[in-house]
């Protein structure tokens, strides 16, 4: 039986068992204790410490659930861990120093950035603490493997009452964003189709969407815009493409809105072929300043040809990462059958706060609010924009948070006017297209206390000879 020099400070917070086994574990790891070594009775370590035997017995049976000691009958305790084999349990720590991010050293004029001041923190919070409550033994298991019902019930009612999406609970799939989602359908396609699946998007569509088909080894056909801003749909009406990925509500760069005819021209060519779809990315629809919100290409569809993408990414924050996706009725049981065996990858807890959040009426306050300081912004900087109509053009003014620029006869590069720009502390994105002179502002997660000194610094650049 080997002794260790054990020293216990009764004067500290820590209880006296503690201590004991924590000394005794150090000693093991540190191989002063080897395999198979016997531990003192726990009188005699008792009487040794001056300390009760409930003390010893205490901490023993913690190394013993831990398994670094067991216990045999009429012969004592004895080690039986193996610390040679293990790394040891207290390496020297360096002492960490706390990390505080550093104040933005430059405006961030990104097209995809939310208003970060104004997001309803305490209604969020307390949706957390309410969905705690009343769901937390239900969230310790796994949830059903399209999302929870609860989240998806709501989902359904808001879509049906804010976009004329008429679905029911069943269609809808939760996933962690967009890009989720569309792997399951690329998984999906591959599955039902004898022949390799054909895409189609929009020549500025959504780049990451790109790269996922690019990446599973699918050719993507991109469809340019007409001078008026719409699909040329006769490219897409002479390819044999299945599956078309498009935006009709913002296309992008100008946020046109698809016509009605075209809207129906696109239905009549997913109908022509059993396996045709259209995958409907609902993006930044909800924001519009001239009218009610456009209603989606789904609520047109009666052949079951749309499938709906929406996300929570820019209605309330992209790290929610909370997107959906609504099947047509007819793709539902093909979708169980092969991905059915998905779990769904946002947590629970999440989900339930989301529901809660939306059922108890804060999340169409929340895009009620930020539809006004949106549209207060977008005035702004349209109004500032205006005095210099004669070298720049705007395009999206009616929705959206950002505004499409265009330079007309510039002296610079896009790439010198960056560059300026970020020496003025401001980032801005050109966009290629051909014989244009483009930039996406976003100006969402401008300070309204700043934004006119930002833009007006901006406009500056641009404009400068």
């Amino acid at each position: 039986m080997k002794k260790i020099n054990y020293r216990l400070d009764k004067t500290d917070k820590t209880p006296l068992y503690l201590q004991l086994y924590q000394q005794i574990r150090l000693a093991i790891h540190q191989q002063q204790l080897h395999f198979g070594d016997k531990l003192p009775s726990k009188r005699h370590l008792s009487e040794f410490l001056q300390i009760s035997q409930n003390t010893v017995e205490n901490a023993y049976e913690q190394l013993l659930a831990e398994g670094y000691i067991n216990a045999k009958a009429r012969s004592g305790f004895f080690v039986s861990f193996q610390a040679e084999l293990d790394f040891p349990c207290d390496l020297p720590r360096q002492k960490q120093t706390a990390y505080f991010q550093s104040r933005k050293t430059y405006y961030d004029l990104n097209p995809n950035l939310i208003d970060s001041k104004n997001f309803p923190i305490r209604q969020w919070q307390k949706a957390g603490k309410q969905s705690l409550k009343f769901w937390q033994n239900e969230m310790i298991a796994l949830g059903d493997k399209q999302g929870d019902r609860n989240l998806r019930n709501e989902i359904a009612h808001y879509l049906y009452a804010s976009r004329g999406v008429n679905c029911e609970p069943e269609q809808i799939v939760i996933g962690t964003g967009l890009e989720n989602c569309v792997l399951q359908l690329i998984l999906l396609f591959n599955q039902i189709s004898e022949k390799p699946i054909q895409y189609a998007m929009e020549s500025y569509g959504y780049i990451t969407i790109e790269k996922m088909l690019t990446a599973y080894g699918k050719k993507v056909l991109h469809l340019p815009l007409t001078t008026d801003g719409q699909l040329d749909l006769a490219t897409l009406a002479e390819s044999q493409i299945d599956v078309a990925y498009l935006t009709p509500s913002n296309l992008y760069p100008f946020s046109q809105v698809l016509s009605i005819g075209q809207r129906q021209q696109l239905l009549e060519w997913a109908n022509q072929q059993p396996q045709r779809y259209i995958i409907e990315d609902d993006y930044d629809s909800e924001y519009r300043y001239k009218g009610k919100p456009i209603p989606a290409l789904q609520s047109l569809d009666v052949n079951e040809k749309v499938i709906y993408l929406g996300s929570f990414s820019k209605l309330l924050m992209p790290s929610l990462r909370v997107g959906f996706m609504v099947l047509p009725k007819s793709l539902l049981s093909l979708y169980q059958e092969y991905c059915g065996f998905f779990n769904c990858g946002v947590s629970r807890f999440e989900q339930q706060r989301l529901a809660t959040f939306i059922q108890q009426g804060e999340f169409e306050k929340h895009i009620q609010r930020m539809r006004k300081i949106y549209r207060k912004k977008m005035e702004m900087l349209c109004r500032l924009l205006q005095s210099h109509s004669d070298k720049i053009r705007y395009y999206g003014e009616h929705s959206g948070a950002y505004l499409l620029i265009e330079l007309l006869k510039s002296p610079h590069t896009s790439t010198e006017l960056v560059e300026r720009c970020l020496q003025k502390n401001i980032k801005i994105y050109p966009l290629n297209y051909p014989n244009r002179q483009l930039f996406s502002i976003g100006f969402a997660d401008i300070d309204e206390q700043e934004f006119n000194d930002v833009f007006e610094k901006l406009i500056s650049i641009l404009v400068l000879k």
